[in-house]
């Protein structure tokens, strides 16, 4: 994989706004050169990167994947059981970064003093913990890998993702898909360079995706940490032709810090990670903010469904229409295809799509019911399980079709075409997966998505179907809160009762102000029976909500029926 490091030599001064490119340049080589040396038998190594500098993380990275190792993004500021638990799972032959702050020896060996994480001054840049040893689950040194007992003969690029549990999990993903990925997008924003301005972490899948579209299309790409750009750091770049992402709590706080016209000056904001409520929209549109709402996953290699942001300035609310290197269906819970304007499963087969979950393969983590293999796999094998159903399965060649938009049983789908010049994955469309997520949506006649919700989070109470995020768009629509999350709990008569945890926007509004907000707004069975208040809401990076966290604090406050 060594195009990326010529890719990377072969950009101008210029490309890293806010580092010089050849420090990055000369610190990418020297990684390159140190992870090929891991090479000293077959197995494929396994790094986990950890760098809590964004710049170093990337050359760390582009060395890594070029060097042809198995690459697992870490993130720096997990706890040390987290770390804990990642370093059992993964057991690798190296962690590059400097986790001082978040390991500690002891909580990695039995044996004090046998010293796992060591430091090393590197290219008088940082300081970069090494661990050169595999770990077993119960902490003890042992040495790396055999190749006759467990081989790895396939590199791989792992991602963490989290998820609504909480869990950290690694979608396995490879050059391929993640290249499938940026040509989709290249395509789709008109096959120019892609210039990004990243605010979010580049560990996680909505960061590296960013920089891999400014670095194989030529663009420019500025990282600066968000605190800083709310506190106006970056304001001096001209942002008119550039693409930033954001979550949509980070667009709400960036309206509240008086950063409405300079959003306003981007070519395109694009907004994911979480859904985003209606007044927020209507907001940003009244900004003349050009924002460009996605649907994706870290699972699809990020986004697969966006909206343009004319269409938005319009007046569309949707998550738009299908990139190029994807297929989206609405399916029945049996897997029957759905028409226009019917809410249903929504299936996505895309080049982009992650190969699974990695797992060390141990009868403990084969109880967990996900992915059981520990390699990357070939795209038309194995089987993936998140949230409701997800799965990964050969598609059959008749349902490629050569146009880029077809349509079945009225439902909008898009096929995959290769014209731009970013590098074509292997894949054959007789081998391009399928996985059938836990969203729930529908298309319309002119082929936008649109999402209502989370199968696994809809609540059946008396019989009624309610999905929550109608009822948290009309309590945030009141303006009485800051934050909302609404799920169903146990109860005795209903089967599940509809329970709002919020944060009040000010400390005097109570219940009774709330439900008599919402009398002309919601059904009477969509309305909450019970009411939480909460300082805050667990959120993770990307704006997403713990819900066994969430859950966890209502089943404690509610009276038991």
């Amino acid at each position: 994989m060594n195009s990326i490091l010529i890719d990377i030599k072969q950009r101008n001064n210029d490309w890293t706004i806010g580092c010089d490119n050849k420090q990055f340049q000369e610190i990418n080589q020297k990684l390159f050169d140190k992870f090929s040396n891991l090479f000293q038998c077959k197995t494929v190594p396994k790094i986990i990167l950890a760098e809590s500098n964004n710049w170093r993380l990337l050359a760390a990275f582009s060395a890594a994947v070029s060097a042809d190792c198995s690459v697992f993004l870490g993130n720096p500021n997990w706890t040390p059981e987290e770390w804990q638990y990642v370093v059992s799972l993964v057991q690798p032959d190296l962690i590059w970064g400097d986790l001082s702050r978040s390991i500690c020896q002891e909580s990695l060996v039995k044996n004090k003093g046998q010293g796992i994480i060591n430091k090393e001054p590197t290219m008088g840049v940082t300081k970069l913990g090494v661990c050169s040893q595999r770990l077993i689950r119960d902490g003890t040194k042992v040495p790396t890998t055999n190749p006759t007992t467990n081989p790895t003969t396939n590199p791989g690029i792992m991602i963490p993702t989290g998820g609504s549990s909480g869990k950290i999990r690694f979608a396995m993903h490879t050059w391929d898909t993640l290249m499938a990925s940026v040509r989709g997008f290249y395509q789709y924003f008109d096959q120019k360079p892609v210039n990004s301005f990243c605010v979010l972490p580049v560990y996680h899948v909505s960061g590296l995706m960013q920089f891999l579209r400014s670095l194989t299309t030529g663009g420019q790409l500025v990282i600066l940490p968000f605190k800083e750009v709310v506190a106006g750091k970056g304001r001096e770049i001209d942002p008119r032709d550039f693409f930033i992402s954001l979550v949509p709590t980070q667009l709400q706080r960036l309206l509240r810090a008086n950063a409405a016209n300079w959003l306003s000056q981007f070519h395109t904001v694009l907004l994911g990670g979480a859904p985003a409520y209606e007044s927020l929209l209507t907001e940003a549109r009244q900004q003349g903010i050009r924002l460009a709402p996605t649907y994706g996953m870290t699972e699809t290699a990020s986004q697969v469904v966006t909206l343009k942001p004319d269409a938005f300035l319009a007046g569309n609310n949707s998550c738009g229409q299908v990139l190029p290197h994807a297929h989206v269906t609405i399916r029945s819970t049996t897997g029957e295809f759905l028409g226009t304007n019917q809410i249903g499963i929504v299936t996505i087969a895309a080049e982009s799509l992650a190969l699974g979950y990695y797992s060390s393969g141990d009868k403990e983590d084969k109880q967990d019911g996900e992915l059981t293999k520990n390699h990357v796999l070939e795209r038309s094998e194995g089987s993936i399980r998140a949230g409701f159903e997800e799965t990964l399965s050969s598609t059959t060649g008749a349902n490629f079709q050569t146009s880029p938009l077809q349509t079945n049983n009225g439902a909008s789908l898009h096929f995959p075409h290769h014209e731009s010049p970013i590098p074509n994955s292997h894949a054959t469309p007789d081998k391009i997966p399928t996985l059938q997520s836990d969203d729930l949506g529908f298309f319309d006649e002119q082929g936008y998505l649109t999402i209502v919700g989370r199968h696994s989070h809809k609540i059946i109470s008396g019989g009624e179907n309610i999905f929550p995020a109608e009822v948290e768009a009309a309590i945030l629509a009141t303006q009485l809160v800051r934050d909302v999350c609404v799920i169903g709990i146990p109860h005795n008569y209903w089967g599940q009762a509809v329970t709002a945890v919020y944060v009040p926007r000010a400390s005097d509004i109570s219940v009774d102000v709330l439900k008599a907000a919402l009398v002309n707004q919601l059904s009477r069975f969509k309305q909450p029976k019970y009411w939480v208040p909460v300082e805050q809401l667990p959120r993770n990076e990307q704006g997403k909500v713990n819900y066994e966290s969430v859950k966890t604090t209502a089943l404690e406050f509610v009276p038991r029926d």
